[in-house]
């Protein structure tokens, strides 16, 4: 039987708070290039925009296994696998902006840098939101 992802609820928030986001910056960000400063052509913003918050989406959900993973385990051994997998994260985050940046007739790295600086906007609207849930509580 196939096994579904499973992920915290705080991770599920995050994600969601990462699709609003990629909404809110597709729109501003085609008005501005479109309006205001033509910084970049709108296609490779838009793909740049999903690969990084795509990449954002990743990153959370290889957080929250990490974490998941490592309180099964024993102290040294929890923070070497963590540290290890925060290390494998920023190596992703480097290639796939390494790969935009080679890529920037197909990709904008604008955007992509606007869809992984998105993941830390929306630790912060996922502390609030869940903050304010679990007062209402």
């Amino acid at each position: 039987m196939k096994q579904v992802l499973r992920i915290s609820k705080t991770a599920s928030v995050m994600i969601r708070v990462l699709a609003g986001l990629f909404a809110a910056l597709l729109v501003v960000g085609l008005l501005v290039i479109h309006f205001i400063h033509p910084f970049e052509r709108p296609l490779p913003y838009c793909v740049g925009l999903l690969l990084g918050h795509a990449i954002s989406a990743v990153k959370v959900i290889l957080l929250d296994k990490s974490i998941n993973h490592a309180l099964d385990m024993e102290g040294k051994q929890a923070k070497n696998y963590a540290g290890l997998q925060s290390i494998l994260r920023y190596f992703l985050t480097i290639a796939v902006l390494l790969g935009a940046a080679f890529l920037s007739d197909f990709i904008g790295l604008f955007g992509v840098i606007l869809g992984i600086l998105s993941l830390q906007i929306s630790a912060y609207i996922a502390n609030a939101v869940l903050k304010k849930r679990s007062d209402l509580i």
